[in-house]
């Protein structure tokens, strides 16, 4: 309710926000040391991207374009004169909070993907969206909860009947009515077939894979399921698979290349555009038929790695770090990098029991749980079940390829598959050069919803039904850092796993397992990560942690000093869960008719040469 009133915003509202804009020129003068003139330009700005809103393309934007029809609108872009910029999202794959030097991390160096934060702002509080790859990347592209788009439980496999709805309207569709070009360059994994591909969801063209790393096999990597080799991973260009299987060894290289391409075309065309950059990394690849999982789980290209595609995870964070480097080596060269909106953050958080194939947790420990839990309980990679032995109490088998290792407790599997803070509190980095005041950080309170309304009011975009939408506008928060939400705001965090409901084992039910209400977060049901073996534990009244005091989620809060607390949160889930439009469950359904495959006459190969 509370995230509808602000997204409801009536014109008396919008002429507020206007003048607030035009307020906030004063304090980016002041942090970003701009020109006096460059602050009333980007005032001015502000003001016919709220008149173009209430007023259309016609009044505002008529020397610009004599279409009236907004999806043939091409922009002109000159500097200073346009104030619409260009987008560019780029999404990590399980990449954890501080897997990037900005964040922390002792190892991996990251200059470009730093360089984001170092002339935008860090976004210390920034919140996922669901707690696995294909919700949280429909929550990215649709403002909505998944709970909404069906796009639960678990992941869209790679033989999954259904994917994320034609119906949808995406960020692509919406900024493509509004003149942008748009394009993806990365994974997708919202649909692997026709009616769901990108190219059908609003871009205007795509490179790269349909799902995760860990959906097919490669030539020097067969996954253990793979008994028949045909289900090799694919490469697409557009709608077609145009290499099965994808050749990892230069992978990167080609996402950099089609990247810069579209950048640069646009730029000649002087068309505003939309650049997806949903990178494949850092998800591990599958368990291998042969060898060591943990030895060749990650990847990376020959120009990373001396035994490419096989990497470590370092390789693999600084290769995705030289594509973001091309990216905004491309923006500088074209002259636009000025004129950009780049956004970087992650989808979930790292995969614990993948061990040293994933990130790290960070300051987000669940300590919580691991003191909780029957330490008998082990978790184990993907495609491993635990089958301890009495001198190796954590032993994981994987009866596919006969391989075995260790797994790690059940407490101390808190990242991807959970609603522990190391799976919401993700990395994120904004850069608008003029607009955003360089270097600064907030710790507002913010998620994956709220890229769809944002862009969506910093475009100026028309006819967005804002109240159908459960992200909200943080606009101001990216101009001036203000963390005015910061007791207020609201976040659910849905996901499945119980023991028990009406969707087919392992997962349950879709269910509201914790809550935020601004700093303190509410435990209702407390489990691990995935589809471990321990059982959720349910938590009346819930369990409180202040998650910014205590971002390890070590120390409870007395229930006592919190009633006001646990009342509102209280009533706030049942309400939710009343009044939340939840769709069909669209992950459920497989069809092996629908695996992705070239040619069956070659057994699903394919290398074509890509344009």
């Amino acid at each position: 309710a509370t995230s509808n009133k602000q997204q409801a915003t009536s014109n008396k509202q919008q002429a507020t926000r206007a003048t607030a804009r035009i307020m906030t020129g004063g304090e980016l003068w002041k942090n970003s040391l701009l020109s006096i003139c460059t602050i009333a330009t980007f005032a001015i700005c502000v003001i016919l991207i709220r008149e173009k809103s209430r007023y259309g393309n016609s009044t505002i934007m008529n020397s610009k374009s004599n279409s009236s029809n907004n999806s043939n609108l091409k922009q002109k872009k000159v500097k200073g004169e346009d104030c619409r910029p260009n987008i560019v999202i780029m999404f990590a794959d399980n990449l954890g909070y501080n897997d990037i030097a900005i964040f922390g991390a002792p190892s991996a160096k990251t200059p470009n993907i730093d360089r984001i934060g170092v002339e935008g702002m860090k976004l210390n509080n920034w919140n996922s969206a669901a707690s696995l790859c294909s919700a949280s990347r429909a929550a990215l592209m649709t403002g909505k909860y998944p709970v909404r788009t069906g796009i639960y439980p678990g992941v869209l496999k790679p033989d999954a009947v259904h994917g994320l709805s034609p119906d949808e309207h995406t960020l692509a569709e919406y900024l493509k009515k509004e003149g942008y070009a748009t394009s993806i360059v990365g994974k997708w994994h919202l649909g692997q077939h026709e009616p769901y591909l990108p190219t059908n969801q609003g871009f205007d063209e795509w490179l790269g894979i349909p799902y995760h790393m860990s959906g097919g096999s490669l030539d020097e990597h067969i996954c253990g399921y793979d008994v028949n080799r045909t289900m090799w991973l694919p490469l697409y260009q557009d709608a077609e698979i145009v290499e099965q299987p994808v050749q990892l060894q230069d992978l990167a290289q080609r996402y950099g290349r089609a990247a810069t391409k579209f950048i640069e075309t646009n730029v000649k065309e002087e068309t505003p555009f939309f650049l997806y950059l949903p990178f494949s990394h850092v998800h591990q690849m599958c368990a291998p038929a042969f060898g060591s999982e943990q030895g060749t789980c990650q990847w990376a290209s020959t120009a990373f790695s001396t035994d490419s595609p096989h990497g470590t995870f370092i390789d693999a964070v600084e290769e995705m770090d030289w594509v973001a480097g091309e990216v905004l080596k491309a923006l500088d060269d074209n002259g636009v990098a000025d004129d950009t909106l780049v956004i970087f953050t992650s989808d979930n958080g790292p995969w614990v029991a993948e061990m040293q194939c994933s990130g790290s947790k960070g300051p987000f420990e669940g300590r919580w749980l691991q003191e909780n839990v029957d330490m008998e309980c082990t978790a184990c990679p993907h495609d491993y079940i635990a089958e301890p032995l009495p001198d190796r109490k954590r032993r994981c088998v994987n009866h596919a390829t006969g391989l075995e290792l260790d797994g790690v407790h059940c407490g101390a599997d808190t990242g991807l598959g959970g609603v522990w803070e190391a799976n919401l509190r993700m990395p994120a980095l904004a850069r608008w050069p003029g607009r955003i005041p360089k270097g600064t950080e907030t710790m507002a309170m913010i998620s994956t919803l709220d890229v769809v309304p944002t862009v969506l009011s910093v475009v100026g975009a028309e006819d967005i039904p804002y109240s159908d939408l459960d992200g909200v506008d943080v606009t101001d928060v990216l101009l001036t850092g203000k963390e005015s939400n910061a007791n207020d705001r609201v976040l659910y965090f849905w996901r499945d796993g119980f023991e028990n409901g009406p969707l087919p084992a392992p997962f349950g039910r879709f269910d509201v397992a914790a809550i935020k209400v601004g700093r303190i977060k509410g435990w209702f049901w407390t489990k691990s990560a995935h589809y471990n073996p321990d059982v959720e534990v349910h938590h009346d009244p819930p369990l409180l942690f202040d998650v910014i005091a205590d971002p390890a989620e070590a120390f409870p809060l007395d229930p006592n000093k919190y009633e006001d607390v646990i009342n509102r949160m209280k009533s706030l889930v049942q309400d939710h869960k009343a009044h939340i439009h939840q769709s069909p469950p669209l992950t459920v359904d497989r069809d092996p008719k629908f695996l992705p495959c070239a040619n069956e006459h070659t057994f699903c190969r394919v290398s074509r040469p890509i344009e």
